[in-house]
């Protein structure tokens, strides 16, 4: 039998930066980010932080002729912001929340609050069954003193685990998404080497963009200065990777990195647009192969990342410790208080403590912070149990 005819799959990668309130311009933006792939001739287009319902729903009538199809992730507080647009009908979906994603009272940030989390549809293209993720890992605040290091190695793993766990009937696997990660970053290392999944960018035959695929550019208004003001050519953070079955040729042909503008001028993201354009052959008569081997390059990954996750864990539990303490200092002064209250009902005059009001506030914040450490320090204890457990059982 001779192999089928190459097909082109060409795919459109985005984080939008479309928060309410908060984004610059978002509605032009969003309205021409429609536009643009109204007018393009994408198979698939994967959109990060499209927050808003309203929003979707504006890009979902604007895109209906061009993506017939489409799915929105939703988790969180005010949701994941993933949402994928196909031309080919959607057969399943499927979504995992990461278990650790920053916290609560850290409000600035704000990555607790979106349910960060990794989305899976299926669909077939071009007869081909492809299993395409889309996700959205937490942010990188500051590189030298970085305290979300081990949630995004959590998140690394666990987005990891969930693409080998859930591909393994699929021909051909894209995952495409704003990783918040460096291309040598340890995270990248381990979803690359531990999925089996190719960059796109590093594979593809031709390239058009920025030196080094970067994604967040100085030159973009939108950008903060700060996030870039170690890396004056910019950083490259969003990703578009890919495998398949052994009988399914896929190779990237082109990658192309770049902004595009609004009518009015304005740049449609903070981030840069990212596209590959896959080609994809059947290969009749190569039956599929399943390994259990573990590649030699990802025991040292596996230990890196478990020092990483013990830091955390380090961390994690010196905050619960702390917890405690207070849980138990503000329990002691409630019952002094109530001491003094029932002394005060006597005829004592004894009012040296601040309002018990104020104290049950500091109690409910300190038990509830206590309650986040803990669970924090459980999930790590957990991931890294799993990472010990993988690389003990292929030594």
């Amino acid at each position: 039998m001779q192999p089928q005819a190459p097909v082109q799959l060409r795919i459109f990668d985005l984080n939008c930066w479309a928060l309410r309130f908060l984004s610059k311009k978002r509605k032009e933006r969003l309205a021409s980010i429609g536009q643009l792939l109204s007018q393009q001739c994408y198979e698939l287009a994967l959109l990060q932080e499209v927050w808003s319902d309203k929003d979707y729903g504006e890009l979902r009538d604007r895109l209906l002729d061009a993506f017939p199809y489409a799915h929105r992730f939703k988790s969180g507080v005010i949701g994941s912001g993933l949402c994928v647009f196909s031309r080919f009908p959607i057969i399943d979906c499927l979504q995992y929340q990461f278990s650790l994603n920053g916290f609560p009272y850290m409000v600035n940030h704000g990555d607790w609050f979106c349910g960060k989390a990794v989305g899976l549809v299926k669909l077939q293209a071009y007869g081909f069954l492809c299993h395409v993720y889309i996700t959205h890992l937490h942010a990188e605040y500051c590189r030298e003193n970085d305290c979300y290091q081990s949630h995004r190695i959590l998140q690394s793993w666990e987005l990891a685990q969930f693409i080998r766990h859930t591909s393994s009937n699929s021909e051909v696997v894209v995952l495409a998404g704003d990783l918040n990660m460096h291309p040598g970053d340890l995270g990248v290392k381990l979803v690359c080497e531990w999925t089996g999944l190719k960059d796109s960018y590093m594979e593809c035959t031709e390239y058009e963009g920025p030196p080094d695929g970067c994604t967040l550019l100085p030159s973009n208004p939108f950008t903060d200065p700060q996030e870039l003001k170690n890396f004056p050519q910019g950083i490259r953070i969003d990703y578009i990777m890919y495998k398949s079955d052994p009988g399914i040729a896929v190779s990237c042909q082109q990658v192309t990195t770049g902004s595009q503008s609004s009518i009015s001028g304005t740049l449609l993201s903070d981030h840069e647009i990212v596209t590959a354009t896959l080609r994809l052959q059947r290969i009749p008569g190569v039956s599929n192969v399943n390994s259990e081997s573990l590649p030699s390059v990802l025991s040292p990954i596996f230990s890196s990342c478990c020092t990483e996750l013990y830091t955390g864990l380090q961390t994690a539990e010196r905050w619960s410790t702390v917890c405690q303490y207070l849980v138990i200092m503000f329990l002691l002064l409630l019952v002094l208080q109530f001491s003094t209250s029932f002394l005060s009902a006597l005829g004592f005059e004894c009012n040296i403590f601040p309002p018990i009001l104020l104290t049950l506030l500091f109690l409910f914040l300190s038990s509830a912070s206590l309650v986040l450490h803990t669970a924090e320090k459980r999930q790590l204890q957990s991931v890294i149990e799993q990472i010990s457990l993988v690389q003990h059982r292929h030594e």
